[in-house]
């Protein structure tokens, strides 16, 4: 589960949290994420093509202001599924 709030400030941590996992299909439960800045959805899109490239899924569940704030970044539609990853 990611924290609420995924801000530049805490970018070493949520590679620190991906890096954990790498090597497996992911789900991430991004439900109650409240913000996210871009520097952590770049992290995000990063491990997406990482784990795609590793033949593994990757999926996030997303709150609503988590799939706003990803709309306003032109990420939304590759990491939640609704168009393929560059």
């Amino acid at each position: 589960m990611l924290p609420d709030r995924l801000h530049s400030g805490k970018a070493n941590d949520l590679i620190q949290l991906l890096a954990n996992h790498s090597g497996q299909d992911i789900k991430i439960d991004g439900r109650k994420v409240l913000s996210v800045g871009a520097r952590a959805a770049e992290i995000l899109m990063r491990f997406q093509k990482f784990c795609l490239s590793s033949g593994h899924s990757f999926q996030i569940e997303a709150s609503a202001d988590f799939k706003d704030d990803l709309r306003l970044l032109g990420m939304a539609g590759a990491l939640l599924g609704e168009e393929r990853p560059l």
